[in-house]
């Protein structure tokens, strides 16, 4: 419950993210419509849309040729007293004092998705890393290209990106081909580009 939690509350920290549910409180929706209501690439809103789903907010069905999204609307019957006003020995505390710094920093260095500079910083660089790594499907295997044209969505020095999701064990490389790591070690960073 702890982890559903923590995953709910990182899942809505997002001003894109918060954007999208009030439409979709609105009406049910599909891609094309929330792209053109808020002013969104359709690649935006179906990366949000995938995390939405993936946290249990967001429903999606099948309408001819297109796919309309819908809220989950009993998660929403919860407060948010409720999520996390249990005694877990100030865990939930900390964990969100830690979700509020990555919200700060990736505001400051990602105000629009877009990377233009990283932070000179090693925790705060960690932070960038990670929401580009999350674009990412664990286990998955891309060439070199595929990484490349990702990485380059959000920012544009997608080699130096790359060699440090390599280099903190995150993707494997071998014969151009990258494997993403299904369960990567997030506090190894001692690899990481400068």
């Amino acid at each position: 419950m702890e982890h559903e939690t923590l995953n709910l509350l990182k899942t809505v920290a997002d001003e894109t993210r918060i954007k999208i549910l009030r439409a979709l409180g609105e009406k049910d929706c599909y891609a094309e419509l929330l792209s053109e209501r808020l002013g969104l690439s359709p690649a935006t809103v179906s990366f949000h849309m995938k995390k939405l789903q993936q946290a249990g907010l967001v429903d999606a069905r099948r309408e001819q040729y297109y796919t309309v999204y819908s809220l989950r609307r009993s998660v929403f019957s919860h407060t948010l007293g409720e999520l996390i006003l249990r005694a877990d020995g100030g865990e939930t505390a900390e964990a969100l004092r830690e979700e509020q710094y990555r919200r700060k920093v990736l505001k400051s260095f990602m105000p629009d998705g877009f990377c233009a500079q990283l932070p000179a910083q090693l925790k705060k660089r960690v932070i960038v890393y990670r929401e580009i790594f999350s674009r990412f499907e664990p286990g998955r295997t891309y060439t070199e290209k595929e990484v490349n044209a990702i990485i380059s969505e959000v920012h544009e020095d997608y080699c130096t990106i790359r060699r440090g999701f390599v280099g903190m064990g995150w993707m494997q490389r071998s014969n151009g081909i990258y494997t993403v790591n299904p369960n990567p070690n997030f506090d190894n960073f001692t690899d990481i580009n400068a």
